[in-house]
């Protein structure tokens, strides 16, 4: 009996302790779960309301992009000008509203970049009536010639602008012998603005250059060339004869101011043709395969859709560099080249011209040979000339001869320089006491290369007249030239 009851008050006590157990345990389990309901109920409330006021946002933004789209189409079909001005007053109103709108910077400029993006687009520019694709401006203060630009994104096409001027001031002091006088002169000797580019491709390439020498402005080149490679090239158009080195060199990169009296005379200046060039071999070798009209710069001819005898002008040039690469369109050395550097080179022309001059009627050869170096601003040139005319309705051949010597040396490297040059002329091999000759000696100082630099030089020229009535001229210059 004893033991019974104590097994009853056993297992009530178990009960009791079961259920309090268990209601502490209902009870802690109760608040861990209520109480982050409450904390995550917040915050989620908080979330949801800012993802919806993102996405009305967006897409506000997103409606006024495509409104902006679909005007754009719109008003494609316009004239460019209008075009352009409605195109402009959208943007405005359009960033104007984007302002009004209440929502962070970051996505403000988000916006405007996305708009800025899409009109620079060639779809955006062929749709507002431009045309062209979007160009970039360049300052190329360091070219040969071209200062400032524009190119296309792609690099297909590309404008690029120059100008040229040489302000000389010239005293000569004339032989009295021979009814001249003295004279002093101030001219502009050169003016030109050139312009030149690529256009379709990154090989097809342009070049004009005006002449602004006198009032009247003329054309002074206008070709184009092709540069699929270094080996092989093509030009056609109105350029330069590829004959002799010192007048294929610019005028803006002379040793001296002008070109020697035998060059004068023998080069072949510019003409109507067609030339096949390259460089291969790494630029050991050089060459020129032309044909030309042979009318040069002569007024008369120029422009006239008839040879006068039926004969065009041939022209082919060789230049070997045994050391390599040769800059021969500068005749310092500018550079002040680090390893020595030399050229070799010979030119034919057949049915030359002169002076610009076509010879009608008459069989005519001409030939140059030259040999050039350069080192650490030491520069030294030479070209020597043959010419044989022989007339085809009879008469006698006219043979003359010439060439020229010339030097140059930084004493200060890329600044100052003194130069030198001798120089003679015989038009007419069969006549006696006709030779010319020149001696110039001069100086040169670069604030910029070739693109700002002042020249000063003396010259001493001679004609043999006969019976001691030699010719006599003294020419003092001074030069200075701005490229930009």
């Amino acid at each position: 009996m004893k033991s019974k009851w104590c097994k009853y008050v056993l297992f009530s006590t178990m009960v009791l302790c079961s259920a309090y157990v268990g209601g502490m345990l209902n009870s802690v389990f109760a608040q861990e779960t209520v109480q982050p309901e409450e904390v995550s109920g917040s915050e989620m409330e908080d979330l949801k309301w800012q993802l919806k006021q993102m996405e009305e946002l967006m897409q506000k933004q997103q409606e006024q992009i495509q409104v902006l789209r679909s005007r754009i189409e719109t008003l494609s079909a316009e004239p460019a000008p209008i075009t352009k001005a409605e195109i402009q007053h959208e943007i405005k109103d359009f960033l104007a509203t984007n302002n009004r709108i209440e929502s962070a910077p970051v996505a403000k400029e988000e916006v405007k970049k996305a708009v800025e993006d899409y009109l620079a687009t060639d779809e955006a520019r062929k749709k507002m009536g431009l045309g062209l694709p979007a160009m970039a401006t360049l300052y190329t203060p360091d070219e040969e010639k071209l200062s400032i630009g524009f190119k296309s994104a792609d690099d297909n096409y590309s404008l690029g602008i120059g100008f040229r001027m040489q302000f000389r001031y010239t005293f000569k002091d004339n032989d009295g012998d021979f009814g001249k006088r003295d004279t002093n002169n101030m001219d502009v000797r050169r003016a030109r603005l050139c312009f030149g580019g690529n256009i379709y491709s990154k090989m097809t390439h342009y070049y004009i250059e005006l002449d602004g020498d006198s009032f009247d402005v003329g054309v002074r080149d206008f070709y184009v060339y092709w540069t699929p490679m270094n080996e092989l090239n093509a030009k056609l158009g109105y350029f330069k004869v590829p004959f002799n080195q010192q007048r294929m060199t610019t005028s803006a990169k002379l040793l001296l101011q002008d070109r020697s009296i035998a060059s004068e005379q023998f080069d072949q200046d510019r003409d109507y043709g067609f030339d096949i060039y390259g460089k291969p071999f790494d630029g050991h070798l050089e060459y020129h395969a032309a044909m030309f009209q042979g009318a040069g710069e002569d007024d008369d001819d120029r422009g006239t859709e008839d040879n006068l005898d039926n004969e065009l002008m041939y022209v082919f040039n060789v230049r070997y560099n045994p050391f390599g690469k040769y800059d021969a369109v500068d005749e310092s050395d500018l550079k002040f080249t680090e390893t020595f550097k030399a050229s070799v080179a010979a030119s034919v022309v057949v049915n030359p011209k002169t002076k610009d001059e076509k010879l009608v009627d008459s069989d005519g050869i001409l030939g140059v040979v030259e040999l050039s170096m350069k080192y650490r601003g030491i520069s030294w040139h030479n070209e020597i000339f043959a010419r044989s005319d022989d007339p085809e309705s009879g008469g006698e051949t006219v043979d003359s001869n010439g060439f020229f010597s010339q030097a140059g040396y930084f004493v200060i490297p890329k600044r100052l320089e003194i130069a030198a040059r001798y120089s003679m002329l015989d038009a007419d091999e069969d006549i006696n006491d006709n030779i010319a000759r020149e001696y110039t000696g001069g100086i040169n100082y670069y604030f910029r290369g070739h693109r700002s630099k002042i020249q000063a030089d003396y010259g001493h020229f001679e004609t043999e007249m006969g019976d001691n009535q030699d010719k006599n001229e003294n020419r003092v210059r001074l030069q200075y030239q701005i490229i930009f």
